[in-house]
């Protein structure tokens, strides 16, 4: 497994996990979420967004040199 695949793979672990959070922050069941906890949720979301689009950067800089 190359270092990028490997990226790849655990950016792909890290948006399951955003998407978990994101879907806990809405809660439908009606459960109570604190304010913080939502913050901080929202928060995480955004480092693994961030995350994500400069892999995709890297990866797309990477790809456009190559035949």
């Amino acid at each position: 497994m190359t270092t990028e695949q490997f990226r790849a793979e655990m950016l792909g672990y890290a948006c399951s996990a955003g998407k978990a959070l994101m879907e806990l922050s809405v809660n439908p069941e009606g459960i109570k979420i604190e304010p913080e906890q939502v913050r901080k949720n929202a928060s995480t979301i955004l480092v693994i967004l961030t995350e994500v689009t400069d892999f995709l950067k890297e990866l797309s800089n990477n790809c456009s040199g190559s035949d």
